[in-house]
């Protein structure tokens, strides 16, 4: 059986990264972007073309958002001060600042999968014995946390249009890239208004929303799929929390042409320096080789994942919400 440390050696091939190949991925995705933005602004009002239009910026604006989260890795360009450059400069599109987003998304690969330290992950998992200790209150409150309203459709884009601008951990790496971030967002949205007023916001603001729902789908199943390991050290090993913590959405090729192959996440835990636009090739030529046998999951399944709320650490697995015991009285009448 091949051990986690092959499959990381085995991994190393990929994680190189390619200027030209990053400098295609990124004019061609700006120009997409762009393109479909100012055809859309110019439009408005004519919804055959406007629905189109906010639906192609909003894809190139997630992957706008997946070519920024490969600069945080400082794999997308060889050099490390352009990595960082050019994320910061993405960050009013991707609606993050980069130095902020960095720290809190290194946190997350550091912890993944790991019990004592849920609060990195972007999605708080509270375990079976957690949630039967826990007061009426508690539950209450986990269970309007973990459903699909607040975490796909309210959360993410509360999160990235307001609680983005100034996240508490952003005054740990400096308060300058948060004031940059917020300057440079203020003067993409001043273009926006003054060129369309307060229609082209709103245009602009649908393209986010539409970005962010679709968007919060991919950490929520690739972390959190029915027999995903969790776990504490000395047990969990980082090899053992990338593979056995993260999922492969099999969710055809458009959508791993749009988010850069972010899909294939168990290898991007296990080797974060594989490009996005490598990261496909990577784990075929991998799997195919033998060194992968990854979790993998299509688009329904994933939306079925939406009813794991609670992590059973006697079965290794996720499971919905306990059924409430039968009243005294409904046992009775049986």
């Amino acid at each position: 059986m091949t051990s986690k440390n092959e499959i990381y050696a085995a991994s190393r091939r990929f994680a190189r990264s390619d200027n030209y190949r990053a400098y295609w991925e990124l004019t061609a995705t700006l120009a997409i972007y762009f393109g479909a933005m100012v055809l859309g602004l110019a439009t408005l009002g004519q919804w055959w073309l406007t629905i189109p239009t906010a639906l192609v910026a909003s894809a190139m604006g997630l992957r706008v958002y997946m070519i920024q989260h490969d600069c945080l890795h400082r794999s997308f360009f060889t050099s490390r001060d352009l990595n960082d450059r050019i994320g910061t400069l993405l960050s009013p599109i991707a609606m993050t600042p980069y130095r902020a987003t960095r720290y809190i998304h290194g946190q997350h690969h550091t912890y993944v999968s790991d019990l004592e330290h849920r609060e990195a992950f972007e999605i708080f998992t509270m375990t079976l014995n957690e949630w039967q200790a826990a007061p009426r209150w508690k539950r209450l409150q986990y269970r309007y946390y973990r459903s699909p309203v607040l975490l796909i459709l309210i959360g993410p884009f509360l999160l990235y249009a307001i609680l983005r601008r100034m996240p508490l951990y952003g005054f740990k790496t400096g308060v300058g890239d948060l004031i940059l971030h917020n300057l440079l967002l203020a003067g993409y949205l001043g273009l926006i208004w003054g060129a369309t007023g307060w229609s082209g916001l709103i245009y602009w603001t649908a393209t986010v929303y539409i970005a962010c729902a679709f968007g919060a789908l991919i950490p929520y199943v690739v972390h959190n799929f029915e027999n995903i390991h969790w776990g504490t050290k000395p047990e969990l090993t980082f090899k053992t929390a990338a593979l056995e913590g993260s999922a492969v959405l099999d969710w055809g090729r458009l959508f791993d042409l749009i988010t850069m192959n972010i899909g294939y996440h168990d290898l991007h835990h296990l080797n974060a320096k594989i490009p996005g636009y490598k990261l496909r090739e990577a784990h075929n030529a991998l799997e195919a080789e033998g060194f992968l046998q990854s979790e993998k999951i299509g688009f329904w399944q994933g939306l079925s994942c939406l009813r794991w709320k609670l992590y059973d650490e006697e079965q290794g697995r996720m499971i919905p919400f306990p059924k409430p015991p039968q009243s005294q009285t409904s046992v009775a009448a049986e």
